[in-house]
């Protein structure tokens, strides 16, 4: 019958095994040429193995005796496994693993591995690099190489060298890339920290994100903490907790703010929600801009269309098309969200104005408003009105000069 058999507790040479090799525990396996051991079959092994050559074989079955000494797994070379291997063991590989399928059921150290899937019960190391469609740690992850996976999945830290994860990241505890990389989906339930030039197609940040210089995400959504050391590209950005860039922002659809963002230099967006804060240099909407929260440039907000909630705060220029100051909205429902209401103060506050059709709505207070026509509510305020076309005034208002009309409203600043 074809095959191999070696007993408990006892060493082989070997060379190439047409069909398979049942070992016992505690067996040591060599080749006898000192090249490698090729089984064209299963090789199965009861407990503690240790193969002092190169190994090969269609498939690989340890049973172990548990993940400590009694249950281990070491091999001094290369191993080669055509389809599943599984060790339910801990695993000390000095070469390079190649398999269809690789599960350890404790801690696995190796060299660089290419497996279709990768899982380890406990720690993985890898010294090389990291190539899988899958792959799932329980514990940490150590790779000194690169990454080319699919899907990772780690319950404990995980560290690379860079590389690409295509597919959906989900990382429960520390992330560290030391190098560029390109990811699918990821979500950061700790921290992560990634170089300049990495880029992805969904970020989800539950805990600390920090890109270490210039970077793109197409769909950003920040509920923890993000810092970006540079400029940043995306498409959506949903900021629920704090997002600090220090260059610029540029979204190419919807930036909502319902937490804080804070950006050194210009944000450029097609359509704005803020119910939290906003700070920048300055803020350039191609669409509508919706401010229910508070927003701070020093050089202006511009956009096709402004509304601004009641109770609100806008400190720098208003640019617009349409400017309304301080009605009572339920921005809530326009981006659906179950309620909102602003609540910044009792007061809506804003700087100079300047539009095609602007009103001020009432307990609103602006400086100076400049529009071709200008519309004012009971109680609302304005240092100053210029207007070309046409004043509307309520029963009671304040102005502190008188209104004056003109053939030509001055350049906005924006």
């Amino acid at each position: 019958m074809p095959g191999y058999e070696v007993r408990t507790g006892t060493s082989a040479r070997l060379s190439r095994i047409e069909g398979d090799l049942k070992a016992g525990r505690k067996v040591t396996i060599k080749a006898e040429s000192g090249g490698k051991v090729v089984v064209t079959g299963e090789a199965t092994f009861e407990g503690q193995v240790t193969i002092d050559c190169d190994f090969e074989c269609g498939t690989m079955k340890v049973e172990g005796l548990g993940f400590g000494p009694g249950g281990n797994v070491t091999i001094r070379g290369n191993l080669t496994v055509h389809g599943r291997a599984d060790f339910d063991a801990s695993a000390t590989v000095d070469g390079t693993i190649s398999s269809e399928d690789l599960d350890v059921g404790g801690h696995l150290e190796s060299g660089p591995i290419d497996s279709k899937r990768v899982r380890a019960g406990g720690h993985l190391t890898v010294k090389g690099g990291l190539k899988a469609e899958t792959v799932d740690v329980g514990g940490h992850m150590k790779v000194l190489g690169g990454v080319s996976l699919q899907d990772l999945r780690v319950g404990g830290h995980a560290e690379f060298e860079g590389g690409s994860i295509l597919g959906e990241i989900r990382v429960r505890g520390h992330i560290t890339s030391k190098k560029k990389l390109d990811f699918g989906q990821l979500e950061v339930f700790g921290s992560f920290s990634l170089p300049a030039g990495s880029s992805g197609q969904r970020l989800s940040a539950l805990g600390t994100v920090r890109f270490e210089g210039d970077a793109a995400c197409k769909e950003l959504e920040v509920s923890g903490a993000a810092s970006v050391k540079g400029n940043l590209g995306a498409e959506r950005v949903e900021v629920k907790g704090k997002l600090d860039v220090s260059g610029g922002l540029r979204v190419s659809d919807r930036l909502r703010v319902y937490g804080t963002l804070d950006v050194g230099r210009v944000v450029e967006c097609e359509n704005l929600g803020v119910l939290g804060r906003l700070v920048g240099e300055s803020v350039r909407v191609g669409g509508s801009a919706d401010v229910a929260g508070e927003v701070r440039t020093t050089a202006g907000l511009k956009a096709k269309s402004v509304q601004v909630g009641r109770g609100s705060r806008v400190t720098g220029p208003i640019v617009g098309g349409e400017v309304e100051v301080g009605r009572e909205t339920d921005f809530g429902s326009m981006w659906g969200l179950p309620w909102w209401r602003s609540a910044v103060g009792s007061m809506t506050t804003v700087g100079d104005v300047y539009g095609q059709s602007v009103r001020l709505c009432q307990r609103s207070s602006a400086k100076r408003v400049y529009g071709d026509m200008v519309e004012l509510q009971d109680g609302a305020t304005a240092q100053q009105v210029t207007y070309t076309k046409g004043l509307k005034l309520p029963s009671k208002y304040s102005l502190h000069e008188p209104p004056v009309r003109t053939e030509r409203l001055p350049e906005p600043p924006l």
